[in-house]
């Protein structure tokens, strides 16, 4: 247990207490994709990270254009651009929680001046879903330190086990094991690539294309009916995405509905590597945060470890 800190519910969020650990001050809030959905609970949470004794500063253009409920919300890639630049070079801030994914971060990572991030290598950036394109652009340019985890938004409903497990992983600390549904026989290790499906389908076919050889791949996708996830899922394959990895960790594909495990199950027989499922990992109060800069070590059983 940590402190104070404590999960809620959808209805019902408590504190933040214990989220970050003292050496973090400041969390700067940019919105590299979309505006918040929901102004009530980003509000909430915006003053639960105050209750919790940290200096908050939401970029000037994060909440522009909110509720974003379509891309029409998606503010110009040139303000958001440079928010985000902003909130990197800010020498107050400590780190960057991104207030929600949804869409635009393709634009954005061809706007960024990766030159002028590079002058800060180690500054930390939270988030998931569209963020994964923000992600794989830092990776490729070796600018930043990535965190695959909840955003500001998806904070909200976290649940207490995943809360936790955020506050491990900011702290520079290794999480417990975990078992995972072994698929695809075999034992794996390597470092860590995470991402929304979709987005690593789309990052792969642009200059900042990922780079999967010996790594230990992480996957999720929210809303895509079944037929949408094995468009994309085609995309990754056919491009040899797959081919050299040193295994597959699915967390959840749940616009698939009662066909999530099939799904799974059949991508899984179309690998040539060890396969597995059941990882925390999603658009769901279930969202274990994932240090991109780490490795993990997977047995044959199914027993997954940090390093």
């Amino acid at each position: 247990m940590i402190g104070k800190l404590c999960a809620g519910t959808e209805t019902e969020p408590r504190c933040f207490i214990g989220l970050f650990p003292p050496e973090i001050r400041t969390v700067a809030i940019p919105a590299p994709s979309m505006p918040g959905d929901s102004p009530e609970k980003v509000d909430f949470c915006l003053k639960l990270l105050r209750g919790a004794g940290l200096n908050v500063k939401v970029t000037p253009h994060a909440r522009l254009n909110e509720p974003g409920v379509s891309r029409d919300s998606i503010v110009d890639v040139r303000i958001r651009a440079a928010d985000l630049e902003q909130a990197w070079l800010d020498p107050e801030a400590d780190i960057i929680l991104c207030l929600r994914g949804g869409w635009g971060g393709i634009d954005l990572i061809e706007t960024l001046d990766w030159d002028k991030l590079r002058t800060r290598p180690d500054m930390r950036v939270i988030g998931f879903s569209d963020i994964t394109l923000l992600h794989m652009a830092m990776l490729h340019e070796k600018a930043g330190h990535p965190l695959c985890g909840p955003s500001l938004r998806g904070l909200y409903a976290l649940d207490q086990e995943s809360l936790e497990t955020f506050r491990t992983v900011v702290s520079g600390g290794i999480p417990a094991p975990r078992q995972l549904n072994v698929l695809r026989a075999g034992s794996a290790a390597g470092p860590i690539l995470a991402g929304h499906l979709q987005r690593l389908a789309l990052a792969n076919r642009t200059r900042f294309k990922p780079e999967p050889a010996g790594k230990v791949i992480f996957t999720e996708c929210p809303r895509l009916t079944r037929p949408e996830v094995t468009a994309e899922w085609e995309k990754l394959r056919t491009d040899g995405f797959f081919k050299d990895c040193a295994a597959v960790v699915f967390g959840r594909l749940n616009g698939c509905g009662e066909e999530e495990e099939a799904v799974i199950r059949e991508f899984a027989e179309s690998l040539p590597v060890p396969v597995f499922s059941g990882f925390p990992y999603g658009h769901t109060p279930q969202n274990h945060m994932l240090d991109l800069r780490r490795s993990v070590r997977i047995t044959a059983a199914g027993q997954l470890f940090f390093e």
